[in-house]
């Protein structure tokens, strides 16, 4: 779906996402350091099962963080586009947003925070 937003408004939210995005980032790396570190406290099998199920999350939400800054900047170089062809009156203008990069921000967030509390969960009766 598609709609009119302010330039400057969707710049704002594209960094804005981008941060975030940085920030999960950073914590898919703590989180795979304390996975480690439950790796190395257990060797029963069912946990070194769970340990192998969340390196294959933390991959599949790092592919996704990747996908999400991908489609990020090609808006951003869309909208950079729109306005070299015509830079009249940018700052009162508006342009097309492709909403479903929103929407599967809002989805990632969404699914990165119950992976965030269920992992959270596993390294506190793990730990």
């Amino acid at each position: 779906m598609e709609t009119k937003t302010y330039f400057f408004d969707l710049h704002e939210d594209h960094i804005e996402w981008l941060k975030a995005l940085d920030f999960y980032q950073d914590e898919l790396f703590i989180f795979k350091n304390r996975l480690a570190e439950v790796s190395a406290k257990n060797s029963s099998v069912e946990v070194k099962k769970e340990v192998e199920k969340y390196q294959n999350k933390f991959i599949i939400q790092k592919n996704e963080i990747d996908n999400l800054k991908h489609y990020i900047h090609g808006a951003e170089r869309d909208m950079e586009e729109e306005i070299k062809k015509n830079p009249v009156a940018v700052d009162h203008r508006k342009t097309i947003e492709d909403t479903s990069i929103r929407d599967k921000m809002e989805i990632f967030i969404k699914l990165f925070m119950e992976l965030k509390e269920e992992f959270n969960e596993f390294v506190g009766k793990n730990l």
